[in-house]
């Protein structure tokens, strides 16, 4: 088994400890000859200096314009590629706020897999989101070989029938991993998901154990800390967008600022500014937690016992 780690460094200014972290563990719990392909969008001298290590590689990946989940998965397709074409025979996506959290854990799912169920997946949500998240899968190459998936989905296949049916079967958000799902479903093959297995919690998203073999911090690259669920439904913020124009161009600023406060004090899901104040207050407690003693906050995550 030769194993491809795609991994896209996106990290802010201050989340050393946190890469840290992930390398330690990838490190730790990876008994198998591996390779970390990385991708350093936004370069820095200390990151540079942080992966100047024997078992990765960052690629020379041609730049995009695209920003958000969409850059995201850009990289990452072009990554598992790369580790493809280096003769990897599986291929793992991470996070840099993702790793394992077990020994043996590469072996356990490989073997698992098969060509008609080639790949594993963390599911975010198994009620809203039901798809694989690049925070933690783990596939054989031959499936990418084969149908040449992307994890992201181009407009025109997002607009077929077929992908219509596949949403109503499996709600979802169509970020990134998407492209593998319906891959998948449409090749009339099966994955194996990796659902939520925390015993002990701080937060329904931050700080979670998928199929308990692998960590997600949840959002650490994000400005905006969201996840499915957490802000307005798409119908309810696309009605807002449309509103709001009009309001402006009608009312005095002194009406339009007490119509914000009010909507916000009666209807809080229309307030997703406050929604993301209140995830990064809970995120950063969720972070502070696990790199003042990662050990134990692991333990209590995967047992639910200090």
């Amino acid at each position: 088994m030769k194993l491809g780690i795609a991994v896209v460094y996106l990290v802010p200014e201050g989340n050393e400890p946190l890469l840290d972290l992930h390398l330690d563990r990838v490190v730790r719990h990876t008994g198998v000859p591996f390779t970390i392909y990385g991708a350093v969008n936004r370069p820095t001298a200390w990151l540079a200096r942080k992966l100047s290590l024997p078992f990765a590689r960052i690629c020379e990946v041609e730049p995009t314009d695209r920003r958000g989940p969409a850059e995201h998965a850009y990289y990452l397709d072009r990554l598992l590629l790369e580790a493809v074409r280096d003769g990897a025979t599986h291929l793992s996506t991470l996070h840099v706020d993702s790793f394992p959290v077990r020994d043996g854990w590469a072996e356990a799912l490989a073997g698992q897999l098969a060509p008609t169920t080639p790949f594993a997946a963390a599911v975010r949500n198994e009620t809203v989101d039901f798809k694989p998240f690049t925070a933690a899968i783990l596939a054989r190459a031959d499936f990418l070989e084969s149908y040449r998936p992307t994890l992201l989905l181009a407009p025109e296949e997002a607009a077929t029938r077929a992908y219509r049916r596949y949403r109503r079967t499996f709600p979802h958000h169509p970020d990134s991993g998407v492209g593998w799902g319906f891959t998948a479903w449409r090749e009339g093959l099966g994955w194996l998901p990796l659902t939520r297995s925390n015993r002990g919690q701080d937060h329904a998203h931050f700080g979670t154990i998928h199929g308990d073999i692998f960590f997600h911090l949840g959002a650490a690259s994000w400005t905006r800390k969201d996840f499915p669920g957490s802000v307005a439904p798409t119908a309810v913020l696309r009605w807002r967008a449309r509103l709001a124009p009009a309001l402006r161009r009608l009312l005095p600023a002194w009406a339009k600022e007490g119509l914000k406060d009010g909507i916000s004090r009666r209807l809080p899901l229309l307030d997703n500014e406050r929604t993301y104040r209140a995830n990064e207050e809970e995120f950063l407690s969720v972070k502070a937690r696990l790199l003042a003693d990662p050990e134990g906050y692991l333990r209590f995550l995967r047992s639910g016992s200090a």
